[in-house]
């Protein structure tokens, strides 16, 4: 970390992580008497860094908001080693790459926001075969296809604008009826097959 200009990790000095501001812990199922980090949630609070790999020490974390600060470079592998994580924001950064796979392997993940970010390159097939809920890709600098498996997403909310995504959106999405409630292409032309 680079920058925190209004010190919310100024307390990050005791080996007591649960103490942590934007950290919070909670008991382990196999042992109540142990504490561990269950969420980290440092959302908006201007902190000019990059992720550690280290972050892929706190196996248990479920939740990782870490929107609206000037995080940069890219979104360590580490991070598939946490298993129970079902929320990634890590929009409104500054991390750059290629879509990060990393977040393909996390096997709990169901909400996946990567928006405003500057990533690049296609978008993954894998991504719409994963079990999200929610996919935010919007405001990067994607350049894509629309894929032909796009349809076989259950998420409920996929917003891709903003990007390059060109080509025919795939009939697949008729198989999205009984999930998709948003679905935001905006200043984007599609034609179906």
């Amino acid at each position: 970390m680079y920058s925190d200009t209004h010190n919310f990790t100024g307390n990050w000095v005791s080996p007591d992580l649960c103490s942590y501001h934007g950290v919070f812990c909670t008991a382990t199922p196999d042992d109540p008497s142990v504490n561990v980090v269950a969420n980290i949630d440092i959302n908006d609070i201007d902190i000019v860094g990059y992720l550690p790999v280290e972050l892929g020490l706190f196996i248990n974390v479920a939740l990782l908001h870490i929107n609206s600060n000037r995080l940069y470079n890219i979104i360590p592998q580490s991070i598939s080693r946490l298993k129970l994580l079902h929320e990634l924001d890590a929009c409104n950064n500054r991390f750059v790459g290629l879509f990060p796979d990393v977040a393909l392997r996390l096997l709990s993940l169901k909400h996946l926001d990567l928006r405003f970010n500057d990533f690049e390159g296609a978008l993954l097939s894998a991504l719409f075969d994963k079990e999200l809920d929610a996919i935010f890709l919007n405001d990067n600098r994607f350049s894509s296809q629309m894929l032909d498996n796009f349809g076989n997403s259950k998420a409920s909310v996929v917003v891709i604008d903003n990007n390059k995504i060109y080509g025919c959106l795939s009939n697949s999405i008729g198989k999205m009826t009984t999930t998709l409630n948003e679905f935001v292409l905006i200043k984007k032309l599609f034609s179906f097959r």
